[in-house]
């Protein structure tokens, strides 16, 4: 997420002086041509470098990227996403993209940020969703309850997922006297749950790559961030201060997920990551919990209505929101906290009924959500014969 301050203006300005004598004209033409003052842009551009199992993302030729290394999972030389060139987030940039998670599995990633200007940085994550999906027999087996396709929330996974954030110097690697952010191991749930997690990377009291120097992070500079997964539980290992190569060598963390049992098989968890940059130059007081997070919320309603021999009821239906890159499921009555941007509110199990869209979405359930939004959208259903 980025705030982006741009424009431009030109001043042309002509100096000309003409002084006339009795018996000849004498001229002199001065001319200042072009004057220009152009804004600056506060353009926060973000990459990542993705590691899986110390298996790496890695761009194996212009605009094509692989994993690489020696694990058997994810298999190298198979497509991955989740590693980039800098860039913007709503191109479609997914920091977590693994759909295949098994006890044990872990990873950590590097985010780097860099600005055109100084400029003022905070970062907000949010547990969009939890979800149970579907029940298989041995899931069942271990004690979990049938799926609820209404809700959203009744899944596991985000529990188990363990993760630990902090200031990296760019080796993605956790290395002893290097800053935590997430006040140490954090589940998922814990993280991001109640609250969105949001923290002050760098605004006039803090700055987590140089907490004793608060302030902006300069203009051209990059910065990184590191964080790191286990689906099981997450050890801290740091490296000795400057000894860290790369995680296919050391991450300095250790996961330890063989415990886990198959309550946990087909679930799935969404997180929203933003980012918002503002100016520093003559701003010489600004703090991230001053400003409203990059976030918004939504509520989607469902209303059935059983007058022409249905019998369906809200259960019956699963609800959507999608922004063009993630499909998120919601739960009727339930805000939901997502990044703001433009979404589409669908659903699943509408056969025999005709749907019809109102609140604060229009008639084709699409919505906009800017930061700090908080709207409504209900999706009726009407039984037709």
């Amino acid at each position: 997420m980025k705030k982006i301050i741009t424009s431009s203006s030109i001043l042309v300005t002509v100096v000309a002086l003409a002084v006339g004598a009795t018996s000849a004209f004498l001229s002199d033409t001065e001319a200042s041509v072009g004057n220009t003052f152009t804004a600056g842009a506060i353009d926060l551009k973000v990459d990542n470098e993705s590691y899986y199992n110390r298996n790496k993302c890695a761009q194996v030729s212009e605009g094509v990227w692989q994993w690489q290394g020696s694990a058997s999972f994810p298999v190298p030389g198979t497509p991955c996403t989740t590693s980039w060139l800098l860039d913007d987030l709503d191109n479609g940039r997914l920091f977590f993209n693994f759909r295949d998670l098994k006890p044990d599995d872990e990873g950590e990633d590097t985010i780097s940020l860099r600005a055109e200007n100084d400029a003022y940085v905070c970062m907000d994550v949010a547990l969009t969703s939890d979800d149970d999906r579907s029940s298989n027999e041995p899931e069942l087996g271990a004690g979990d309850v049938l799926e609820d396709i209404n809700n959203t929330w009744d899944g596991e996974l985000a529990d188990r997922l363990d993760f630990f954030w902090w200031a990296d110097d760019g080796d993605n690697v956790y290395e002893v006297g290097e800053n935590a952010l997430s006040e140490g191991i954090q589940t998922l749930t814990d993280l991001a749950t109640t609250s969105p997690f949001s923290v002050a990377l760098a605004d006039s009291a803090n700055n987590v790559w140089t907490p004793t120097a608060p302030g902006p992070i300069p203009g051209g500079e990059t910065k990184y961030i590191g964080k790191a997964w286990c689906f099981g539980d997450l050890t801290l290992d740091p490296v000795p201060a400057g000894q860290g190569v790369s995680p296919t060598v050391n991450p300095g963390v250790t996961c330890d997920g063989k415990s886990l049992g198959n309550i946990y098989q087909t679930d799935g968890t969404t997180v929203d990551v933003s980012f918002r940059a503002f100016q520093a130059r003559h701003v010489p007081v600004f703090l991230c919990s001053g400003e409203e997070p990059s976030l918004a919320t939504i509520t989607v309603i469902k209303v059935v209505t059983n007058n022409d021999g249905g019998n369906n009821a809200t259960s019956s239906f699963q609800l959507f929101i999608d922004n063009g890159v993630t499909q998120t499921s919601v739960t009727s009555e339930v805000p939901t906290v997502v990044a703001a941007g433009a979404y589409t509110v669908s659903e699943t199990g509408s056969f025999g009924y005709e749907a019809t869209y109102s609140g604060d979405c229009d008639s084709d359930g699409d919505i906009v959500l800017n930061d700090g939004d908080n709207k409504t959208c209900t999706v009726t259903n009407n039984d037709v014969s």
